[in-house]
């Protein structure tokens, strides 16, 4: 090994003892060097050690309800279980802390779930029903306006019971084609933990049903107020659960600290068996950073690493311990305009925007041809995807003529197309904001400004912290943005993202998207069981959002990865997360960290 490689391994091999230590995880950090055929292992799974993995910024939080960022998905799933949990191979439903799939009713309106009796959250109280209720008390009650992206899943859920602590009962106002998926994926949080003083004792679920009802109960608020506060998104005393791992330090803008459960309960699934003594989340928020410290083993997986860097940057046959790899997963790229500001109000502004935007070119350039175009809001690989959309290919001819249309030329001869906007001029002007770290959305928004600017129109390219970047887009202080969005792969259920209902008070529906037939579209897709029928009414609602055009869709992007060879059973999949990091582990000769 080269002098220079060696002596970064040295100073690296440091900092890491340094992290762990802070940490107060590691009582001996011993690393040797090994050769190439030491990275091969065909021994059995084992216990130890710790993976330090690439968080690009810090999460939202980490209570499930009140945190809707990829980021904190990702670790609250490995801190909180659910009554039933998709297995990552088949997609199937199968029971986790519910002992068996529900007893369904025939009109779809009542599941009754039977809770295993030895499910315990970390500090080692059982987990029972009245665990269950308090959960669904939590996630709907209205003033908790942080969880109104999740709690829209639950809005149709009439009534939670517990005959026993073994039993819930739950009864839908109306059928819902997902009820399954929804009700069994919500992550159980523990009572005794977040709420001491009884306080959703003294509400019902009919009562945060009604606003008029919850108004009228002090408790409603009161309990609202407590679970709201920012020390339960992020204080481990507060982010108890029943998963294979224990939230232990959250240090910001440095890493997020997850050590194995000391308690866990015996569950079936191989998914759930953990081998890592700690999973470390280690915030860099600049990816060329993140690579580096991927090079000089500060980290041992990246995911998402931009196309140029993975193509120039990686040279696994110099870096022999990394390891490249790739997937599809089931998310898409878009720019989104906010359509209640005037200048994006009428739909061929953002058509001809549509237009103006050069995807396939960009396919090429700013992710080296590692995407797929879409042209819709639904996965690709689902049958409801209607691949018969005609896309916006790049026409500025196309675009002029619909900018004219609306009214929009340059009136003084300054360059910038301006128009008549509830009786005063306005220069066609806007900025567009993407979250600091993402080199891929920054050099969309560059080539996208200079383009734009061709044809009279100014953009602004903002570049915003990731929490202030959330924060603009759920407060709809934004002109327009770039984002992705991850579609489950699970039938469609567009509801979250473009009913008008979630177009406020913090839903996602950040643009503003208003539509009386797509919202009709949405709510019949819901109480739809017939597959062929639901088919039916997504390709119509996927017309209505083509034609409208509050996004701009670009592409499903190939997701590519590496990590260091140490770390075994490395596998991807196509659920969210798309990785099972507690069954990755290190063999015996690799380890290097002992975590108490």
């Amino acid at each position: 090994m080269p002098s220079i490689v060696r002596a970064a391994m040295l100073l690296q091999y440091r900092r890491i003892f340094a992290v762990l230590a802070c940490c107060a995880l590691c009582v001996s950090c011993q690393r040797t060097f090994h050769s190439p055929e030491e990275y091969r292992y065909d021994g059995p799974p084992v216990e130890g050690d710790v993976i330090f993995f690439h968080l690009l910024s810090d999460p939202q939080g980490l209570n499930p309800y009140t945190s809707n960022d990829n980021t904190a998905s990702t670790l609250n799933r490995l801190i909180f279980d659910a009554l039933l949990e998709q297995n990552p191979e088949t997609l199937q439903l199968e029971p986790s802390i519910a002992s068996t799939l529900p007893e369904v009713s025939p009109d779809h309106r009542r599941y009754t779930f039977h809770l295993r009796t030895n499910v315990t959250f970390s500090d080692g109280v059982r987990l029972t029903a009245r665990d269950v209720v308090f959960s669904f008390k939590a996630v709907k009650n209205p003033y908790i306006l942080e969880a109104s992206a999740l709690r829209n899943y639950y809005d149709d859920v009439a009534n939670v019971e517990a005959p026993d602590d073994s039993t819930v009962i739950i009864t839908m106002r109306k059928p819902y084609f997902l009820a399954l998926y929804f009700l069994g994926d919500l992550r159980i949080l523990p009572k005794h933990v977040l709420d001491p003083e009884g306080l959703t004792d003294r509400y019902s679920i009919a009562e945060v049903n009604s606003p008029a009802l919850a108004q009228q109960n002090p408790a409603v608020k009161q309990f609202a107020e407590w679970f709201s506060r920012g020390e339960l998104r992020r204080e481990p005393q507060y982010l108890i659960g029943s998963g294979p791992y224990v939230f232990r330090q959250w240090s910001t803008g440095k890493r997020v600290v997850l050590v194995r459960n000391p308690k866990p309960w015996p569950s079936p699934h191989w998914w759930r068996r953990a081998y890592p003594a700690a999973i470390v989340g280690v915030v860099i928020n600049d990816r060329t950073a993140a690579l580096s410290a991927l090079k000089t083993e500060e980290v041992d997986f990246i995911d998402a690493i931009p196309p140029a860097l993975y193509d120039e940057q990686l040279d696994t046959a110099r870096l022999f311990y990394l390891r490249k790899g790739k997937y599809e997963q089931s998310v898409y790229t878009y720019i989104g305009w906010n359509m209640r500001r005037p200048i994006f109000r009428d739909r061929r502004v953002r058509q001809a925007l549509s237009y103006l935007a050069n995807r396939q070119a960009w396919i090429q350039t700013v992710v080296r041809g590692y995407a797929i175009p879409i042209d819709g809001p639904i996965y690709r690989n689902r049958p409801e995807y209607d691949s018969t959309l005609p896309p916006y290919d790049f026409n500025p001819t196309r675009a002029m003529a619909l900018l004219s249309e609306a009214g929009w030329r340059d009136r003084n001869g300054d360059g910038i197309l301006d128009n008549i906007i509830d009786g005063r001029q306005v220069n066609f002007e806007f900025a567009l904001s993407f979250n600091a770290g993402n080199e891929t959305r920054e050099n969309i928004a560059i080539l996208y400004a200079t383009e734009l600017r061709k044809y009279g129109i100014v953009c602004h390219v903002q570049k915003l912290e990731w929490s202030v970047f959330l924060r603009q887009l759920s407060s709809q202080q934004f002109d327009a943005y770039i984002g992705a969005w991850v579609n489950d792969n699970i039938p469609s259920d567009p509801y979250q993202l473009w009913h008008s209902s979630q177009a406020d008070n913090q839903g996602s529906n950040y643009v503003g998207f208003r539509n009386r037939r797509a919202d009709e579209l949405i709510e019949r897709n819901r109480v739809e069981f017939d597959e062929a029928e639901r088919m039916k009414l997504m390709r119509e609602f996927q017309r209505i959002v083509h034609d409208e055009a509050p996004y701009t869709f670009l592409w499903t992007p190939q997701i590519l990865t590496a990590y260091n060879r140490r770390i075994a059973n490395v596998r991807f999949y196509s659920v969210r997360p798309p990785y099972v990091l507690p069954n990755w582990f290190i063999p015996p000769h690799l380890q290097h960290h002992i975590v108490q």
